[in-house]
């Protein structure tokens, strides 16, 4: 049994699962009217139907259920595709048989003429063969698409329903529910060109697989998911006691604001890319009107979109255009590469703008990075990728360990040469950074020996330089410090932070360079 097809007019989607609300048309007789609704996919929740008629008609028996064999309608296209099918076998053999007929060297029945006008007549009988034989092919190709589709569909629930009208009518009624196979994904662009403000654009891949397409299909989107169990959560009380175990547990690692944790690709920009914008644009997109729910940021995207059941239709949401710091930096204590960052303050960044970014240098793709912001920090940090332009070095001059014997104590001096060499052709800017260790034990002190000029933080021991350098200059720096601690006594170093190769930059965990292998100390 056929049942009332409905059509997807709008649809509310979540990060997992979606409301989505069909129109159909219902005749109905006065009293009692049965009713099958066709148009849920076989991932709708059940639990969630709702359907919404005139005021006055009263409905019961609301239930899922599936078409017989009997009452398919792809039984009957299953039926004509095999009496196609055998149409084009017989085709090929009478193409078979009149070529096999038109070998006359076993045959002595037939006079000349009677060959000669089976020979005229053969390439007509082929032709016309095989033109059938094509016709016939491309209406199987549409049948078993349609067998496909009704197959796909038959499969879907029907929502069965009971409806009491006062009297003889047709009428609109929509029809909603909950669908699991649909929703959409964040993707945060972040666009930046050196000397300009920096633009985040918020994007949504959305997704949907329900086995039809949502054609001009009002669409919203929005930020969060329904929640499964909605309880308050409770609070208990909380105890505290001596600790009588003395071992001291392994420090809590941290992330360094605006660190990258994914590796970016190399990137070169192009003079002839710039160029090209003078003569093209990117397209302006209309974006997403945004309303704050009680519970859920809601996206309203323009217009009607069509969105196919595949793994992805790319929808754009909001843009933001921020002030924006731009600095070349180098660690060369961890990593030997340079790199552009961008910096801006923490509160004009838009709350669901964390997690992975791709990034795009003057409109260069420049690779992902996955972005967290600290929300008490006042400033965010992060990387646009290498500047390959700027070359740094970091060689260690001195370690010597020395023993004051009236002060029983220990000391070891540390020197360290840095080397920053600006390959551009204009003078640039670069900010360097190190750092000397921080003492926890107050028999251990560290001293400061030289630092040319450095900016220091008492609190982590951090070393900042900012120069000048112009084209093709070089500068060196000096750094050098003294660790002093009890004789007899063993020192330990705890390092909190990423960790880069120092070879190939990779970032590393354990304690071989996961790229190049280079033992990490």
């Amino acid at each position: 049994m056929k049942g009332i097809q409905t059509a997807v007019k709008n649809v509310r989607i979540f990060r997992n699962g979606a409301i989505v609300r069909r129109q159909g048309k219902a005749e109905l007789s006065a009293g009692d009217n049965q009713l099958l609704i066709a148009g849920a996919s076989g991932s709708a929740d059940f639990n969630t139907v709702r359907l919404y008629f005139p005021a006055g008609i009263r409905m019961s028996d609301l239930r899922f259920t599936y078409p017989k064999d009997e009452d398919k309608e792809s039984t009957a296209v299953q039926e004509e595709i095999e009496e196609l099918e055998k149409a084009i076998e017989t085709y090929e053999l009478q193409i078979q048989l009149w070529k096999e007929n038109g070998v006359f060297t076993s045959r002595q029945d037939l006079d000349t003429q009677q060959i000669e006008n089976y020979i005229g007549e053969l390439p007509e009988r082929l032709s016309a063969l095989r033109k059938k034989i094509t016709e016939t092919k491309h209406a199987l190709t549409k049948l078993r698409k349609r067998l496909d589709d009704l197959s796909r569909k038959e499969d879907d629930p029907l929502l069965s329903v009971r409806v009491c009208s006062e009297q003889e009518m047709t009428c609109d009624f929509e029809y909603v529910y909950h669908e699991n196979n649909a929703g959409w994904q964040p993707v945060n662009e972040v666009h930046a060109d050196p000397g300009q403000p920096v633009v985040l654009k918020s994007r949504a891949r959305i997704s949907q697989n329900t086995g039809e397409e949502w054609k001009d299909v009002a669409i919203a989107l929005l930020s969060g998911n329904p929640s499964a169990y909605s309880d308050l959560p409770e609070l208990g009380p909380l105890y505290l006691r001596i600790r009588t175990n003395t071992r001291v547990s392994a420090p809590r690692m941290m992330m360094a604001n605006g660190a990258a944790t994914a590796k970016l690709t190399k990137m070169e920009l192009l003079d002839d890319a710039a160029e090209a914008s003078d003569e093209l644009c990117e397209a302006d997109t209309e974006e997403a009107a945004v309303s704050t729910e009680e519970t859920m940021t809601e996206y309203v995207l323009p217009g009607t979109k069509t969105i196919p059941c595949s793994e992805g239709t790319m929808a754009d949401l909001q843009s933001y255009t921020l002030p924006c710091e731009y600095e070349i930096v180098a660690v060369p204590k961890m990593d030997i590469r340079a790199y552009m960052t961008a910096k801006i303050k923490t509160e004009d960044l838009p709350a669901s703008f964390n997690g992975r970014t791709e990034l795009y240098l003057k409109d260069v793709y420049a690779g992902s990075t996955y972005l967290a912001p600290d929300s008490t920090k006042k400033e965010f940090v992060f990387s646009l990728g290498r500047e390959e332009a700027i070359q740094v070095s970091r060689t260690e001059k001195k370690r010597k360990t020395s023993e004051a014997m009236l002060m029983n104590s220990k000391n070891t001096e540390y020197s360290y040469e840095l080397k920053i060499t600006n390959g551009k052709d204009s003078e640039q800017t670069v900010i360097v950074r190190d750092q000397i260790p921080v003492s926890q034990d107050k028999t251990i002190t560290v001293e400061l020996l030289e630092s040319n000029g450095a900016e220091k933080d008492e609190k982590d021991g951090m070393l900042t330089w900012k120069l000048q350098l112009a084209p093709k200059e070089t500068k060196t720096l000096t750094l050098s410090y003294k660790v002093t601690w009890p004789k007899g006594k063993n020192i330990s170093e705890t390092t909190v932070g990423n960790r880069f190769c120092p070879a190939c930059g990779a970032r590393v965990s354990g304690s071989f360079c996961p790229e190049c292998g280079t033992p990490i100390g």
